[in-house]
């Protein structure tokens, strides 16, 4: 087990996986907080929470999943997205045009 979790974090640390996380985090909070319905975006690298302007975070959810997007409601008004580490920015681009698609 133990050279199993060694074996991870070396292929983590060859292919840059935190400083990476990191940069897709703070571009995904960025685009967030672009968005009208976002009062606020929590959290630390891609484990996010984006606090809405008094929307139902729950349908909010429903209907991101119903476009492609998952997320979950974590407040009546905030939804989290919790991202794989290794984000493109294609990807995060596309999560945040279904946001936005949905709070519009």
């Amino acid at each position: 087990a133990t050279s199993a979790a060694r074996a991870v974090l070396a292929v983590m640390e060859a292919e840059d996986v935190p400083e990476r996380a990191e940069r897709a985090g703070a571009r995904l909070t960025e685009r967030l907080l672009g968005l009208e319905a976002v009062t606020d975006v929590r959290g630390l690298g891609l484990l996010l929470a984006a606090e809405l302007d008094g929307r139902d975070a729950r349908q909010v959810a429903a209907d991101c999943l119903a476009a492609g997007l998952v997320v979950n409601g974590v407040t009546p008004t905030a939804v989290r997205l919790a991202p794989p580490l290794l984000l493109s920015d294609d990807e995060i681009d596309e999560a945040v045009a279904i946001l936005s698609e949905v709070l519009t």
